[in-house]
This record gives C-alpha cells, sequence and structure tokens, in this order.
C-alpha cells in the first residue's frame, strides 16, 4: 500500500472506474502517464491531471505518444501509462504496443470508448475497439460504461485495474489494454481521497526462496485468525502431509472440499458446519486471513460466508492462476508457488512465533469443538431417517464405496451430498468443477477408470446420465468400473435451490424427467444392470456390486419431492452456541 504522506485529498473525476483505475496505478509504482487529447477521455485525463505524483506527458498523435511511452519504459524498466481517447486513436498505438509485446515491455493502454449500446450505430468513433489489439498484448480488460456507484462493480474495477497491473508486469513482462467505456456527462468532479484502493501484491516462487519474505508472511499470518479453503485438487501426499501439519497451528483451522482430496478431521464437512449456526455466531468465528488452494469451490454457503465478512479478512491465494481470482472479495496477495513447499516453510516460521495465550490461538480448537458439534447433530439426523430419499441412499453408497477405489460424481445435487456425507476417505474423488457443466460426467470418469486401472465408482444424477447415455458404448470399458445413477425423476437440485423450487412451472421447465431406458442400454452394451427403491433393496444390490466381474450399472430410484424435502430439512437444523 501507499505511504500515509501519498494519502490524500484530490478533485477527482466523478467517473468512480477511472478513479479506482488511476489509484490503483499510482499504488503499484506507475509514474509516467503519456495522453493525447480528446472528448471521450475526458474522465481518464481529468483523472491523470488530479494526482500529482504521476507524470503528464501530452502528445498529440497517438502513434507518435505510443511510441515515446516504449521508450520511456524501455530504459526505465517500469510500466507507463498510456491514454486515448475513442475511435482509431486506439489504432494507431498498435505499432508500438506490437513492439512492446516482442520486447516484453509493460505498457498499460487505457483507450475510451462509447457505451456498448451505440456501437456499429453510424454514430462518431463508435468502432470495435475491445480486443482490437489482441494480437500484441498479454490481456485485454474492459470496464462497463455504468455502475459507478455499484460496490460490487466497483470491486470488479478494483480487481481489473489489480490484474492488469500484474498481468504487465509478472513472469514474461509486456503490454494489456484496458478498454473503459464511458457516457455522459463526462466533465464531472468530485472530491476524492486517494492512497485508499486495495493492492493485490504478486509474489512468486523466486521470492519465496528468500526466508525473509516467508518469515514477514509468518509474521503476519501469526498475529491472525488462519482459515485454509481447499477447493478441488488432484491427490497429492507432499500437500496431504504439509496441511496436516499446518492444521496444526493453534491460529489455523481448516476447510477442505471432498474434491480437495484432502483429509483432516471435520475438515470436509464444510456445508454442514455453516448450515448448523446462525449468522451472528459464524461471524464471530470469522478468519482474519484466508489462505486458499485448489480450484473453484463447490460450498456456495462457504462462499457466501466470506463474502460476507470480506471487510474484515484478507486473502491470500496460492498456486499458479492464469488470473487474479477474487471469489471471496478480499484479496490481497497471489502467491505463485507450490503450496505444499510454502505450507512447510510457512508452519516452520509461524510455529515459533504464535503467542500461545493470545485470542487467535483459540481459533483451531474454537472451530474443531464447533465442527464436531455439528457434524453429530447433523449425521444423527442422516442416521434416524425413516423414508426411503436421496440422503439415506447416497449415505449408504459413500459409505460401501471402496477405499482403493477413485470415485467420480455428476454436477448437480451429487456432488453436493457428497460435500456433506463423504466422511470416508476413497482412493480420490473427481468431478467436473472447472465450468460445473452437466455434460460428459461418465465419459470423464470412464476415461479415468481406463487411466486408472483399477476400481472406478461413479455416482451420477438421472439428468447427468442422460446427458451422457453415449458414454455406455464406450469402447473398451474396463470391467472395474460401477455405475449408479441416483433416479429421482429429473433435475433434483431444482427442487432445492430457492431460484427454482418455489416455481410453478418448477417440474415440467426445470425439473424435466428424462427418458432413461437404463436396462435395455445396460443389456445391449454389456453391463450387468441391477435396481433398488429401498434402503433394503439398496443394501442387497450393495453386497456384491463391488465384487470383481463385468461392469456394472446400479439404478437407485428416490423420491424426488421428499429427497428435496429432506436435504432442506437438513440444511436448516440449527445448533444454538453462546457468542
Amino acid at each position: 500500500m501507499m505511504a500515509d504522506e501519498d494519502s490524500l485529498q484530490i478533485n477527482d473525476t466523478a467517473k468512480t472506474f477511472c478513479s479506482i483505475l488511476f489509484d490503483v496505478m499510482q499504488q503499484k509504482g506507475v509514474g509516467d502517464v503519456v495522453c493525447s487529447p480528446g472528448s471521450r477521455n475526458a474522465p481518464l485525463l481529468i483523472a491523470a491531471a488530479a494526482r500529482q505524483n504521476m507524470r503528464k506527458h501530452v502528445v498529440i498523435d497517438e502513434r507518435n505518444a505510443a511510441f515515446m511511452a516504449l521508450g520511456m519504459a524501455m530504459v526505465s524498466r517500469k510500466p507507463v501509462a498510456l491514454v486515448c481517447t475513442s475511435g482509431t486513436a486506439l489504432l494507431n498505438y498498435a505499432p508500438a504496443v506490437a513492439e512492446a509485446f516482442y520486447q516484453s515491455v509493460p505498457l498499460i493502454v487505457i483507450s475510451a470508448d462509447r457505451p456498448e449500446q451505440w456501437i456499429d450505430q453510424d454514430d462518431s468513433q463508435t468502432l470495435r475497439q475491445f480486443e482490437a489489439l489482441s494480437n500484441f498484448v498479454k490481456k485485454s480488460y474492459q470496464l462497463p460504461a455504468w455502475g459507478d456507484d455499484n460496490s460490487e462493480l466497483q470491486w470488479y474495477a478494483n480487481r481489473i485495474a489489480n490484474d492488469a497491473m500484474i498481468e504487465a508486469t509478472s513472469r514474461r513482462n509486456g503490454p494489456v489494454h484496458i478498454n473503459v467505456r464511458l457516457g455522459e456527462p463526462l466533465n464531472g468532479k468530485t472530491p476524492h481521497t486517494t492512497g485508499r484502493e486495495r493492492v493485490i501484491d504478486m509474489l512468486t516462487a523466486d521470492s519465496i526462496a528468500n526466508k525473509e519474505v516467508v518469515k514477514a508472511l509468518a509474521e503476519e499470518a501469526s498475529r491472525c485468525k488462519v482459515m485454509l479453503v481447499a477447493g478441488f485438487l488432484p491427490p497429492d501426499e507432499k500437500l496431504q502431509k504439509a496441511v496436516s501439519e499446518f492444521c496444526r497451528l493453534p491460529n489455523v483451522t481448516v476447510m477442505a472440499e471432498t474434491l480437495s482430496n484432502l483429509y483432516v478431521r471435520y475438515a470436509n464437512d464444510i456445508d454442514s458446519v455453516i448450515t448448523a449456526y446462525d449468522d451472528a455466531f459464524l461471524d464471530s468465528m470469522a478468519p482474519d486471513l484466508v489462505i486458499s488452494i485448489g480450484g473453484s469451490l463447490v460450498s456456495r454457503k462457504l462462499k457466501e460466508y466470506l463474502r460476507r465478512n470480506s471487510g474484515k479478512c484478507r486473502h491470500w491465494s496460492l498456486g499458479w492462476n492464469h488470473t487474479t481470482s477474487d471469489v471471496f472479495q478480499s484479496i490481497t496477495k497471489r502467491i505463485e508457488v507450490d503450496p505444499a513447499r510454502f505450507l512447510r516453510l510457512l508452519t516452520a516460521f509461524m510455529a515459533k512465533m504464535v503467542d500461545e495465550d493470545s485470542e487467535e490461538a483459540h481459533f483451531c480448537i474454537d472451530w474443531f469443538n464447533a465442527k464436531l458439534e455439528a457434524r453429530s447433530m447433523k449425521m444423527h439426523s442422516v442416521i434416524t431417517l425413516k423414508e426411503w430419499c436421496e440422503m439415506m441412499a447416497l449415505e449408504e453408497i459413500f459409505t460401501s464405496v471402496p477405499q482403493a477405489a477413485n470415485l467420480f460424481l455428476s454436477n448437480g445435487t451429487v456432488v453436493r451430498y457428497a460435500q456433506l456425507l463423504n466422511n470416508k476417505k476413497p482412493h480420490a474423488s473427481y468431478c467436473n468443477r472447472g465450468v460445473s457443466g452437466i455434460d460428459g460426467s461418465i465419459s470423464t470418469a470412464i476415461g479415468g477408470a481406463k487411466a486408472y486401472g483399477r476400481m472406478t465408482v461413479i455416482v451420477s444424477g438421472d439428468m447427468s446420465m442422460a446427458y451422457d447415455l453415449g458414454s455406455l458404448a464406450l469402447p473398451e470399458i474396463p470391467d472395474s468400473t460401477r455405475l449408479i445413477v441416483i433416479d429421482n425423476c429429473g433435475g433434483g437440485i431444482f427442487r432445492f435451490i430457492p431460484t427454482t423450487s418455489g416455481l410453478d412451472e418448477r417440474e415440467q421447465y426445470f425439473c424435466t424427467r428424462p427418458q432413461l431406458p437404463l436396462r435395455q442400454l445396460a443389456e445391449g452394451y454389456g453391463w450387468e444392470y441391477a435396481e433398488a427403491a429401498s434402503k433394503r433393496e439398496l443394501n442387497e444390490a450393495l453386497k456384491t456390486f463391488f465384487h470383481e466381474g463385468k461392469k456394472k450399472i446400479l439404478r437407485v430410484v428416490c423420491d424426488g419431492e421428499l429427497s428435496a424435502k429432506v436435504l432442506k430439512d437438513y440444511m436448516n437444523l440449527k445448533l444454538k452456541p453462546e457468542i
């Protein structure tokens, strides 16, 4: 962040996005702005002029301006900003930007643009500017014309500005392009205090090799209540060991999703825990620092919880990302390093620094007790279920999966049930959570079965199965493949989520029971087939389902309406702890 003397009151542009952009650039070390006159870029020029710590260089011709900025950045080895108006002005930057790209010179190209609805409408200076330089910049960005007063869009503008600066100045340096759409009025001004924008730092493996850097991070973390959050990851024994050691620190708790393939006691019961307590209690247990590893999260509840507390907690993202992923809206550091290595180093330093008598030192045990109570209450509700439903069926299934098996889960409710019920460690758990599509779940799993060579268990909903029926005919499917289809008469998730569960159109337009001739398909493609529509039938089928033999399909039929009600009741169970 900037020093206190750089935090000062100025008469700035009234366009908040422009103000945010220039604040971040200034705090990130952009000292020179080469700008060309124009009308549409008036807010950008006002923002530049208002910041006395930035040197402004006014050049009428954009082609010359860009080459001048190139020379400044080449010699100073610091990023230089370029600002132009809308229309062909941007295209005149192209030769210098191309040179910057191939010479690895960090130029921050900022073009003003008209609102999107006026592009291609025969109005002046309304050509297609976004990604106009895409072949010669590391990345293209765009800010919308409206929404300056919207807090979520202000967060977005801050993230865009930070990511652009990180992209331009990290790894192989190079130019980036930020296209800023601007609606009238363009000349408004307002008082503004600089130096307050969030700045996201980038730390690389090279910097982490410096023990003093890690020591400084450990000093910061040792004074915090730390929550390690793990999204989807491949199995990794080194990471498992590093996480286990890290979570022994008294100021650390862990939230590890089933798909993280990390197993720490009660760490995988994320939704069971968060839904067991009211907001006031959870907010009293909020971390000061979140350290994230792995890919995207299944748990919407965890994301909402951490976003709600983004004002008090900071976020460090570990690992290699193609962009600044700010899912909790609180990221302050991107640490591009092997997570296992970093956590081992961090743990070694923090173990000597954490004050055992501090409030932070109770964070681990407080969360452990909260998880234990929530887990006990929620699992009691599952064990005592009386009516046949998805939750009862999946609890039996997940408990029965052999420990040496790989487990593949479809999207929808199946992967969410795994978050609630799957406390037993299979060899590894997988799901297509990169983009969370419903298509291709079974084909992906069969591909995984071919690569693994041992038992692969696939658990799918009937909708995901309907999307991927052709997978049953894939060539050379291993006999060790086991496919379980939860047939709840369509997309069961739509009976559960608030967006669709109360709609009159739900069953016809959302749940949409698929035509699923599984028995006939199994017989046609050489799969063994069985069905279960009660706990007794399921237990009977599971006795032999995982035995050696041919590839097998087990269809488990449940009432969709009842299953949705049971899941809602489970999620609504609350404990009443004292804060």
